[in-house]
């Protein structure tokens, strides 16, 4: 079973995401190779951001993190799972979490891109009711090729 803990402090964990180029390969953290202390700290601390780490037994397996836009009531996530915990329901289970914490939390969309590559997210977010509303073109930067991604939604 994953354990879930609300960060505001920087982790050793997120180190490891943010250091790992093929799991942030589908997200717009890949950016972040230079990572200080002190971006560290404001990404955690942000107000207008909601983080969850999950580990298993004890070990840190991944994250979910919400950027909160509120003048919209819209939150715009990132899920992103260690490869040894992947395809074990861990994203699943971290998306749940969150969208359960954004609804009570009086968000009405939550929102994710996700790359037209990346099948299992696709499949996650569409098993989890989101919708997909539509197509961004070339606004994913990966590996230097712009691609394409699917916007989803669900509603409160």
């Amino acid at each position: 079973m994953l354990e879930i803990k609300e960060f505001h402090t920087p982790f050793e964990d997120l180190l490891q995401i943010f250091s790992n180029r093929s799991l942030l390969h589908y997200t717009d953290l890949d950016y972040c190779t230079a990572i200080t202390d002190m971006s560290l700290v404001a990404w955690v601390t942000d107000a207008d951001r909601m983080s969850f780490a999950g580990y298993e037994n004890g070990q840190f397996a991944g994250f979910v993190s919400a950027h909160l836009v509120r003048k919209h009531l819209t939150a715009s996530i990132t899920i992103v799972v260690l490869e040894k915990f992947q395809h074990k329901g861990f994203a699943k289970f971290l998306l749940s979490h969150i969208a359960k914490i954004l609804q009570e939390t009086g968000m009405v969309r939550i929102e994710a891109q996700i790359c037209t590559e990346n099948i299992a997210s696709v499949g996650l977010f569409e098993q989890s009711g989101f919708e997909r509303e539509g197509v961004l073109h070339k606004n994913f930067l990966i590996d230097g090729v712009l691609r394409d991604s699917y916007m989803y939604a669900a509603f409160n």
